[in-house]
This record gives C-alpha cells, sequence and structure tokens, in this order.
C-alpha cells in the first residue's frame, strides 16, 4: 500500500469548517479506484490573524497500489492534481506530494464524525538505523491505542543515504493528546524513546477530518453470525465497517485466520461459547495489507437460529459489550427471531 501525503495552502477555506467539508468529500472519493482512505488536515499560525488567508494543508490518502493513486492524481490540464483539484474540487495550492510505503496500520476507533486532531511525525535514520528506529514505532502502536488513538499508518521512503519514517495519527480532539502527553502536544508521544534520533524528527499538527470511502456506512448494530466452525456466514454493514473490511470480503473467512489471538485462546474461546453459552473479551484482528484493528465482543451461542451464535463488536475505544447490549441489539437486527 501506498501512502501520500500532499502539503500546500487551502484558500477560502477555514479550519472552523472542515466537518462542512466532509459529506462533499465522501461523495468525491467514494467511487475512486484504489483510494482507501482520506484525511484532511487544516491549521492557521498564531501570527497569521488575516482570516481570509489560506491556511497550512495535509492531505493524507491511502492507496492499495501505486498504479490506480497514478491515474486518480495524474496531473490534469494546467498540472493540477486531478484527485484534489478537480474531482474533489479543493482549493488548494500544492507544495510537495511525498510517497511512502506502507508498513503498518492499527485502528481503534471509527472515523470521528466530528473534526478530528491530525499528528504528522517524520524521523530519519542511518541505514544500521532503520530497523530499531521501525520497530520503536511498531511497538509504540499499542500503547497510543490506550492513550486513546483513533487509527494511524506507518509508513518508510528511501532518501539518498537516509530511510524517512512517517507516522500519521488520528485522534479524537486536542484534549486526548493534552492527556496523553501531560500538557506538551508540541512532542512526540514517548519521546525518550525517539530521543536517538530528535534532531532528525519533526511533528506537524492539525485540525482534521478522517475519511474511509470504501468502508460501508456503520449502520444500525455491528453484529456478525458464526458457524460452529468461527466461520463468518452473515453480517451487518456496521459490524463490517467496525472490522475494517469491505462486507462481501468477510462472509466465508474463519476466525482463525482473520484474529491475531493465539490458537489456543481462540479454541478456549469457543468452547466457552459452546458450552457456556456466552462469552466475551478483547482482541485484535487483521485488517488488508499490513493492518490491525483492535476490537471488544460479546458472543451468544445459538442465535438467531441453533448452530448459528451471534456476536456484538465494537472497536476498542468504545465499552466493552456485555449480554444486555447484545441482546438489545439482536432485539434490533433479528426482530422475529428474538421476539
Amino acid at each position: 500500500m501506498i501512502l501520500r501525503i500532499v502539503l500546500g495552502h487551502l484558500s477560502r477555506t477555514q479550519p472552523a469548517a472542515l466537518t462542512d467539508l466532509r459529506d462533499g468529500l465522501a461523495r468525491g472519493a467514494r467511487d475512486v479506484p484504489g483510494l482507501d482512505s482520506l484525511i484532511l488536515g487544516m491549521r492557521r499560525t498564531e501570527a497569521d490573524d488575516d482570516a481570509s488567508a489560506p491556511v497550512d494543508a495535509a492531505i493524507v490518502t491511502v492507496w492499495r497500489d501505486a498504479e490506480p493513486m497514478v491515474r486518480a492524481v495524474g496531473a490534469g490540464p494546467e498540472g493540477e492534481d486531478r484527485l484534489l483539484q478537480a474531482r474533489l474540487r479543493l482549493p488548494i495550492e500544492i507544495d510537495r506530494a511525498d510517497h511512502f510505503e506502507i508498513i503498518g496500520r492499527t485502528f481503534a476507533a471509527l472515523p470521528p464524525d466530528r473534526s478530528a486532531y491530525l499528528r504528522i511525525v517524520r524521523v530519519r535514520a542511518r541505514p544500521n538505523e532503520e530497523a530499531h528506529l521501525m520497530e520503536t514505532l511498531r511497538r509504540q502502536q499499542p500503547r497510543l491505542v490506550e492513550l486513546g488513538l483513533v487509527a494511524s499508518h506507518l509508513g518508510r521512503r528511501v532518501l539518498g543515504s537516509e530511510v524517512e519514517a512517517v507516522s500519521v495519527g488520528v485522534w479524537p480532539d486536542r484534549a486526548a493528546i493534552r492527556a496523553a502527553t501531560s500538557g506538551g502536544p508540541e512532542r512526540p508521544l514517548y519521546a525518550h524513546e525517539l530521543e536517538a534520533w530528535a534532531d532528525r524528527l519533526t511533528l506537524d499538527t492539525y485540525d482534521g477530518i478522517e475519511i474511509a470511502p470504501k468502508l460501508p456506512v456503520a449502520s444500525g448494530p455491528p453484529i456478525f453470525i458464526l458457524d460452529d466452525d468461527l466461520r463468518i456466514v452473515d453480517l451487518t454493514a456496521a459490524a463490517a465497517a467496525t472490522l475494517g473490511w469491505p462486507t462481501q470480503d468477510l462472509v466465508g473467512q474463519s476466525l482463525r485466520d482473520l484474529s491475531l489471538t493465539g490458537p489456543a485462546e481462540i479454541d478456549g474461546r469457543r468452547s466457552r461459547l459452546l458450552g457456556e453459552g456466552l462469552v466475551s473479551g478483547e482482541a485484535t484482528w487483521l485488517v488488508p495489507d499490513a493492518g490491525r484493528v483492535f476490537v471488544r465482543f460479546v458472543a451468544r451461542r445459538d442465535v438467531p437460529i441453533p448452530g448459528r451464535h451471534a456476536v456484538l463488536v465494537r472497536r476498542v475505544s468504545e465499552p466493552q459489550p456485555d449480554a444486555a447490549d447484545l441482546d438489545a441489539a439482536l432485539k434490533a437486527a433479528f426482530p422475529t427471531a428474538t421476539g
């Protein structure tokens, strides 16, 4: 997968109006081949008190492959970026576009409906430091989830004799960052772990919105149905969105192939489900192309029919669901089967 970061300036647009752009951007991005997600960030510097002046902008896109990306963004009339300027109609003056190979993605919440907070950390490493840097950034991801992270993308690119790593993090709001950094949002999280690269590290922050055009609309209860062999036989659109997959790609998949939980623990949970009728917990699932999503779940045996088992799933940013939550969700999803 490809991570593309475009930096530039937006005219006629203010950070306060970010959420007003969501619906138009979602419509414009929905049918772009190969586009997995889009994050738009904007910021105004404290020194700039002219409300009509252009604002700094960062547009982060994730692509399944390089070929559809090139087709979508290839220069249009007068050298414009066809995706951003023609299709999405963003009044952006582009300064530069950087491209990275994605080496990891983490998801802990669905894209917020409101404005979010975007942090882009870039670190340059010498060739003999690359493996250590990448492992350091990877190890931080589960801890960032615990601090409130919505989603992150890790990427790398070669720049001459150095390698540049980038971490793009989406957070629910600035308050989450203040709490996570003890009041120092101008520094990267776990800065002491990156001390060896402190002189080759930059951090940029923006107000932002995140759009995932390939995910189904998360309406209704997030429920999927398993058979006795832990194979998904049906699911709601909300469950597919929660798990980070297109609906059609999940039907027929086995939990054993999708989950990063160890086989022994999966077998133990299956035994409790079939023996006791109810099981709950947390898990980490694979997301297509080097990603993982952190979830909480509760499952009940023989619902909506014998031999089929219902699972209510939430991303880890939400409270742990219990039996009452599952029963309420089942009544909404299968009113005739549950009475």
